[in-house]
């Protein structure tokens, strides 16, 4: 391209000399013409060859030099001598260039010697010329490309480095180009090194802000679920995924062929095809055991994705339930001891307290139940304490054989009263709990005194303490008729009663194991049960252990 430009400058130039040499060339002709018939004037007056041989002879050596036709005319118009040198007479005529000078001749008459030059010498310089501009025209054309080849040459090696570094900055933006030199290419390195930069700390920054992004997703206690444009999904934090029982693995799947749960993916397909919102309530998980409200909304504009927010409910629906059944449990745990104080009272009115013995039993079913009244009443404002969290425990090493035998000391009469036969720990360790005394001695009584009433006739109940890794387990064991596998999960909820009428009659409230359980979890610790039917029931308490 370069020579091409260069070569097409010359052609140009080399057009416009010519013009204006054919514009000029005439004007020096006609003056070296002047000239030469002045000197062939001179020679003839200076040789006095005004005869025709001699002036033959002179006209011709003169001009044959010249190239030029060389006249001597005689007065009256005679041609004396003619060199006739090159010059025809023909179209070429208007370009001849011609002079005449007067000399005087042998007596004093005017003779006239007449110079013309022809078209071809013209052409000759003209063409000489010519030859002169092409060579220079070529030797510039070549200088130009030798020049032009070293000076790409010279430019293009910077330009190469600087191209391979361009593309290693590709896979690689710590990679610097070379700032040398203050020129063009200079400028252009200091540039690209400043856009990588650039772009790197662009880069870094959107890769801080999905980290964040990442991590707040993660965090998230609802699950976030977002399908892409092809209907695959683009982003599960750990809630999503742990709702649905899946894994990383969802991620480039569509929802129907990783998520068990068609509501929820008929809800997302739904959303994403009519790019409209909606929101529900869904049942998931195996036989719909969890419970999740799903907000959705398509994503962008013009896509076909949609972002699902999924909050689970289950356990604020289970609260809601266990609230409900708590409120309904107080309800009728309430009416019974209300509905018998207020007919003894209404039997005393009626007449039955003018009758002495009658009175005293009216009298004693009030008591009775009043105090029920009052144990239900104390135990769900300790229940509500322990759970808001208000009762204060005093942690501290306990030791443990001698708590477990303080326990059951309280209740060897009773035992004794209802033909139950009672084992103390008969372990000598010197294991010690961190726990509450007052707490701990208000669980194991709990639950003695719960096997001495629930074990049936005669029954046995141990208590045994024993070393757990990390934790100290009490267990207490009775051998009654045992619990069927069925209410155990529930053995620790408020107001919950294997056998209602029996809890009753034996002055149960229905919450001993539910205040157990909280004390035991506010000591560190964890309850459990195991029973089978026809072979006891065994009650395990397991607290950390403290050194001593």
């Amino acid at each position: 391209m370069c020579f091409a430009l260069i070569g097409i400058a010359l052609v140009a130039a080399q057009a416009y000399v010519r013009t204006a040499l054919e514009r000029d060339l005439a004007l020096p002709n006609r003056e070296q013409v002047l000239v030469l018939a002045r000197m062939v004037a001179a020679a003839v007056e200076q040789n006095a060859a005004f005869e025709p041989a001699q002036a033959h002879a002179l006209v011709r050596a003169m001009a044959g030099p010249a190239r030029a036709r060389v006249t001597l005319v005689a007065p009256h118009g005679r041609t004396v001598a003619d060199s006739n040198a090159e010059v025809r007479a023909g179209p070429e005529d208007e370009r001849r260039a011609a002079a005449s000078v007067s000399i005087h001749g042998p007596r004093g008459e005017t003779w006239v010697v007449r110079v013309e030059v022809g078209p071809r010498r013209i052409e000759a310089s003209r063409g000489a010329l010519e030859r002169l501009l092409l060579g220079g025209a070529f030797l510039g054309l070549l200088a130009a490309a030798i020049l032009s080849t070293l000076a790409v040459q010279f430019l293009a090696r910077p330009m190469r480095q600087l191209t391979a570094t361009a593309r290693e900055m590709l896979t690689n933006l710590r990679v610097r180009a070379p700032e040398a030199g203050r020129d063009e290419m200079g400028d252009l390195s200091r540039a690209l090194n400043e856009l990588v930069v650039s772009l790197a700390r662009s880069i870094e920054n959107l890769g801080d802000e999905r980290d964040q992004l990442g991590a707040i997703l993660e965090a998230m206690a609802e699950g976030v679920l977002v399908t892409g444009d092809n209907g695959t999904i683009v982003v599960a934090n750990r809630a999503a995924r742990s709702m649905f029982h899946v894994g990383p693995e969802v991620l480039g799947r569509t929802p129907r062929d990783s998520i068990a749960a068609p509501e929820i993916v008929e809800l997302i397909e739904r959303v994403a095809r009519d790019r409209t919102p909606s929101s529900g309530e869904l049942s998931v998980g195996p036989l719909g055991s969890a419970q999740i409200i799903a907000r959705l909304a398509p994503l962008g504009d013009d896509g076909q994705g949609a972002v699902a927010v999924l909050t689970d409910v289950t356990e604020l629906r289970r609260l809601e339930r266990v609230r409900r059944d708590f409120v309904a449990n107080v309800s009728h745990e309430l009416r019974t001891p209300i509905a018998a104080v207020r007919a003894a009272a209404e039997t005393l009115q009626t007449g039955a307290i003018d009758q002495p013995a009658t009175a005293r039993e009216f009298v004693a079913i009030i008591d009775r139940h009043a105090e029920r009244l009052h144990e239900l009443v104390e135990d769900l404002l300790e229940l509500s304490r322990i759970e808001a969290k208000e009762v204060r425990l005093n942690l501290e090493p306990v030791a443990a054989v001698e708590a477990a035998t303080k326990a059951a000391e309280l209740f060897r009469l009773a035992a004794e009263r209802g033909g139950a036969s009672l084992e103390l720990p008969t372990s000598t360790s010197h294991l010690h709990v961190l726990a509450d005394r007052r707490a701990l001695e208000r669980v194991l009584s709990n639950l003695v005194d719960n096997a001495i009433k629930y074990s049936g006739e005669r029954p046995t109940i141990r208590l045994e303490v024993s070393a757990r890794n990390k934790f100290v387990r009490f267990s207490v064991h009775n051998t009654g008729p045992g619990i069927d596998a069925e209410h155990l999960p529930r053995l620790f909820e408020r107001f919950y009663r294997v056998d209602a009428g029996r809890s009753r009659q034996l002055g149960g409230t229905g919450l001993g194991l539910a205040i157990v359980k909280h004390l035991v979890e506010a000591m560190g610790g964890t309850v459990s049960v195991e029973s089978a039917m026809r072979t006891g029931t065994t009650f395990h308490v397991d607290l950390p252990r403290a050194a001593g």
